[in-house]
C-alpha cells in the first residue's frame, strides 16, 4: 500500500502539471448574432448581389452622361495628288433634342440601381433567416440530446436501485432487463441525434466559414411574445423587396417613354476648334446644327414601344403578385408561431401531470401496487415530453424571426 502512494502522487502531480501547461482547445462560442456577420462575410450570393447593384449604378452613370457634351480631341492627315492638308483640335457633339429619349433612359437606369441595391438589402434579410433556421436546428438537436442524457442519469438510478431490491428479493431481474433496454434505446436516439447535429453544424460552418470542430453554438434568447397580426401586416407593405418591386415599375415605365420618344426629331449640334490646320488658308472653327426626323423603319420603333409596354404589364403584376405573397407570408408565420404558443402552454401543463404521475406511480412501485413496465412507461413519457419542449422552444424563435422576416425586419 505504501509503495503504491508515491506512483499516486506522482500521477497526480503530472496529471494537474498537463492540465494548466496544455492550452485547451475548446470550441468558440457563437450565437446567433455572430453566426450572421460570419455569413455576411462569406456568402457568395450576396455577394454577387452587390455586384449586380454597383453595375446596375455604373449603368445609370453611362445613361445620364449620354445627357451631357461629348467633347474629344483629334486629329487627321490626308493625302491628295495636288496638296496634302494635316489638322488637329477639339471636337464636341452634343444630342440638344431626342424627345427626351436619354433623360428618361437615365432615370430609368437609376431606378433600376434602387431596384438592385434594395434586392441586396432583402437578399441580408433571408440570409438571415437561413441562418437563425440552422442555428435555431443545432440548439435543437443539443436540447433534445440534453434531455436525453437526463433520461439516462434517471434510469440508471433507476437500474442501480433494482439491483438493490433483486440482492433483496423485492424486484424481478426481468425488470431490470427491461430498464437495460429501455437505457440502450435512448442512447441510440442520442447518436441519432448526435448525426443530425453533426450534418447542421457542418452547414453552419458552410456558411460562417468556420470549421464545424471551432464552432459552439450558445443561446439565451428568451421565449417570444406575438403582437397582434395588423401590426406585422403593416410593417410588410415597407419590406425592402416589394420596394424594389415598386422601383422595378418605375423603371419599366420610363424604358416606355424613352421608347416613345425614338419617334420625336432628334437635333445635334458638332462644333470643331482646330488649333492646328496646313495650310493656314482654312479656317479655324466650324458648327453643324443637324436635324433628324424618322421616315419610315418597318415597325422597328412600334415594336419596341410594345415591348417596353409588356416588359411594364410584367413588372406590375411581378409587384401585386409580391404584395398579395407577403401578406401571405406574414398571416402563414403568425398562425404557426400563434398555435405554437399555445402549444407550448399545454405542453407546459402535460409535463407537470407526467412528472407529478411518475412520482406517484415510483411510489406505488415501492408499496407493490404497480409492475416495473407501469414505471418505465411514465418515465417514458415523461422524457418524451421533455425532448418536444426542447424542440418546440427553439422552433418558437425560429419562428419568431420567420414572422419578422416576413414583415421586412431582420431580428425581433
Amino acid at each position: 500500500m505504501n509503495s503504491l502512494m508515491p506512483k499516486k502522487l506522482f500521477l497526480a502531480v503530472t496529471g494537474l502539471f498537463l492540465l494548466f501547461a496544455v492550452p485547451s482547445s475548446r470550441a468558440a462560442e457563437i450565437n446567433l448574432s455572430t453566426a450572421y456577420e460570419l455569413a455576411l462575410a462569406k456568402s457568395e450570393s450576396l455577394q454577387i448581389s452587390v455586384a449586380e447593384w454597383r453595375a446596375a449604378e455604373a449603368r445609370y452613370r453611362q445613361a445620364i452622361g449620354a445627357v451631357w457634351p461629348e467633347v474629344s480631341a483629334k486629329g487627321d492627315t490626308k493625302w491628295n495628288p495636288d496638296s496634302d492638308s494635316r489638322r488637329a483640335g477639339v471636337s464636341a457633339s452634343w444630342i440638344v433634342f431626342d424627345g427626351f429619349r436619354n433623360a428618361r433612359a437615365a432615370n430609368a437606369r437609376q431606378a433600376d440601381s434602387l431596384a438592385r441595391s434594395l434586392d441586396t438589402e432583402h437578399a441580408r434579410l433571408l440570409l438571415y433567416e437561413d441562418v437563425a433556421d440552422v442555428f435555431y436546428q443545432i440548439r435543437s438537436f443539443q436540447n433534445q440530446r440534453e434531455s436525453a442524457q437526463e433520461q439516462i442519469k434517471a434510469l440508471e438510478s433507476r437500474a442501480a436501485e433494482l439491483e438493490r431490491r433483486i440482492k433483496l428479493g423485492r424486484s424481478k431481474q426481468s425488470d431490470l432487463l427491461t430498464t437495460l433496454s429501455q437505457i440502450a434505446e435512448v442512447k441510440i436516439t442520442i447518436e441519432q441525434l448526435n448525426q443530425s447535429c453533426a450534418a447542421s453544424l457542418e452547414l453552419l460552418a458552410f456558411m460562417t466559414g468556420q470549421p464545424a470542430s471551432s464552432l459552439q453554438v450558445v443561446d439565451q434568447t428568451p421565449l417570444p411574445a406575438v403582437d397582434q397580426v395588423d401590426k406585422y401586416l403593416m410593417a410588410a407593405t415597407g419590406r425592402s423587396d416589394i420596394k424594389a418591386g415598386e422601383a422595378g415599375v418605375e423603371a419599366s415605365r420610363f424604358d416606355m417613354q424613352a421608347a416613345k420618344s425614338d419617334r420625336a426629331p432628334k437635333v445635334t449640334l458638332d462644333g470643331n476648334s482646330y488649333l492646328y490646320r496646313d495650310p493656314q488658308t482654312q479656317n479655324e472653327w466650324d458648327i453643324v446644327l443637324s436635324v433628324e426626323i424618322p421616315l419610315f423603319d418597318k415597325g422597328r420603333r412600334s415594336a419596341r414601344i410594345a415591348e417596353a409596354s409588356q416588359q411594364l404589364r410584367i413588372s406590375e403584376l411581378r409587384l401585386a403578385e409580391l404584395q398579395r405573397s407577403s401578406e401571405r407570408d406574414v398571416r402563414q408565420a403568425y398562425q404557426s408561431l400563434f398555435y405554437e404558443l399555445k402549444q407550448w402552454s399545454e405542453l407546459q401543463a402535460a409535463i407537470g401531470v407526467s412528472s407529478d404521475t411518475l412520482a406517484l406511480l415510483q411510489k406505488d412501485y415501492e408499496l407493490g401496487r404497480v409492475n416495473n413496465l407501469d414505471v418505465l412507461s411514465a418515465t417514458v413519457q415523461y422524457w418524451a415530453l421533455r425532448r418536444r419542449e426542447a424542440a418546440l422552444a427553439n422552433q418558437l424563435r425560429a419562428d419568431m424571426i420567420h414572422l419578422h422576416v416576413a414583415a421586412g425586419k431582420v431580428a425581433p
